[in-house]
């Protein structure tokens, strides 16, 4: 039969022998059992019946001519599965490492430390805030405390004062206009005491609401000042505040440690100062974009199929990435990150400033309430004597019955401003810690 010829006869026992066998070897697409072709494959069959076990198995099938044989053969169907595989696994696994990348890497690890620095600041400022809360909400339960006091000292001596005037109305020794007036004086201080019970209520619901206890919670409380019971210390200081008054204002030295020991721990500085370094540090890396990125890649492939050997490969790669110019968009970004960090470093100076201003004024918020202590304190023995004469001179109808009522008012206010100045200075002591940031 002559080559490139077709015929319609039946094929020879022989050729039909080496067809089959043919047939029933694994070959590889592309290739002939009869030696080299070449071959036209078609659209694969991504699934191909098996007919040994009916089951539905990937497949890669093609057909292809023969340049020297008469008639065309079937290439066979290859089975990218094995016989007893059902599942098709595979991977791709990959790594990458970088050689040098011009600073970015490491500026960025900078970053990302600083700003976890400037939050942990945040942390301590938002501590010591709720601590000065705290410290607020104690003074306040023991204002009111004293508060009520007074006033329940004030409901007695009126009390007493009233019965006295009207025992002696009975008598026919006083008026009624003396009567009525001690009644009203005596109503107007249960009035007093009924909103200092009020008050001193809610700063212990205040007081147990930062502590997370039962809102209707009364604990003991000590006192924060210890006071000495003296008279005469008490005379002694207030003269001494009256006459020394320059004395108590040469504070200046103290005044500057104290700043100077704030600006170097103050949280709210410290967090501005970790925020210019962060930006800074997001500058360099911005800018290092520009410099060469060498990197070295490595890939593998796992293909799970029995039939194909080798099952994985791998392959390295040694990546250069070189920006020669990107038009101007890297410098002018690190540029805008370099005008936060001169702005985050303007904010430190002039809060640095806020500081200084607020340990002056807690300083001499501070003075002005020890100054405050002894001359009140002094003034509630006067005011207390006062009373006692004032009463029995009225006993005496040598005084009338305002001079005792407003004896009785000096009093109250005596004892009011010398609790509000020992109150005032604890506060004036918290907050001046707050203000150095130590507290």
């Amino acid at each position: 039969m002559p080559w490139g010829s077709t015929s319609n006869s039946r094929p020879s026992s022989r050729q039909a022998s080496r067809r089959a066998s043919a047939s029933r070897r694994p070959t590889r697409p592309g290739s002939s059992p009869f030696g080299r072709t070449t071959s036209t494959p078609s659209s694969p069959s991504p699934i191909a019946q098996n007919g040994s076990n009916g089951a539905l198995t990937p497949g890669i099938g093609g057909t292809g001519s023969t340049g020297g044989l008469g008639s065309a053969a079937a290439l066979p169907t290859v089975y990218a599965l094995g016989t007893n595989q059902t599942f098709l696994p595979i991977s791709l696994t990959t790594a990458s490492i970088p050689l040098y990348t011009g600073g970015r890497l490491t500026r960025t690890v900078d970053a990302a430390r600083y700003q976890l620095g400037a939050q942990k600041t945040e942390e301590v400022r938002t501590a010591i805030d709720l601590k000065l809360t705290v410290a607020e909400a104690y003074v306040g339960v023991l204002r009111g405390r004293r508060n009520l006091e007074t006033t329940r000292s004030n409901v007695e001596q009126l009390a007493s004062f009233a019965r006295d005037v009207g025992n002696r109305a009975e008598q026919g020794l006083a008026i009624r206009s003396d009567e009525l007036a001690a009644q009203v004086s005596l109503a107007n201080a249960q009035l007093g005491e009924i909103q200092a019970r009020t008050t001193l209520e809610s700063a212990w619901a205040t007081y147990n609401r930062y502590l997370c206890r039962p809102l209707d919670q009364r604990p003991e409380l000590a006192e924060l000042s210890i006071l000495p019971e003296d008279p005469a210390y008490w005379r002694e200081m207030a003269t001494r505040v009256v006459q020394s008054r320059g004395e108590f204002a040469c504070g200046d030295a103290e005044v500057g440690d104290l700043t100077a020991r704030a600006i170097g721990i103050r949280p709210e500085l410290a967090g501005l100062a970790q925020q210019a370094r962060a930006l800074g540090a997001q500058a360099d890396a911005t800018r290092a974009n520009l410099r060469p990125q060498v990197s070295l890649n490595g890939s593998f492939v796992f293909l799970g199929a029995e039939n194909f050997i080798p099952q994985g490969n791998g392959a390295a790669t040694l990546i250069v990435d070189w920006t020669f110019t990107d038009s101007g968009r890297t410098r002018r970004q690190t540029e805008s990150i370099r005008a936060q960090e001169r702005a985050a470093g303007k904010r430190r100076a002039d809060l640095a400033q806020d500081v200084a201003l607020q340990v002056r004024t807690r300083w001499l918020d501070l003075r002005q309430a020890r100054q405050r202590v002894p001359v009140a304190r002094f003034a509630v023995s006067q005011a207390e004597e006062n009373v006692k004469v004032i009463t029995d001179r009225y006993r005496q109808q040598l005084a009338t019955y305002t001079e005792v009522l407003d004896a009785e008012s000096r009093r109250v206010a005596s004892l009011n401003g010398f609790y509000n100045a020992v109150y005032d200075e604890n506060l004036a002591g918290f907050r001046l810690r707050r203000s150095v940031g130590d507290i």
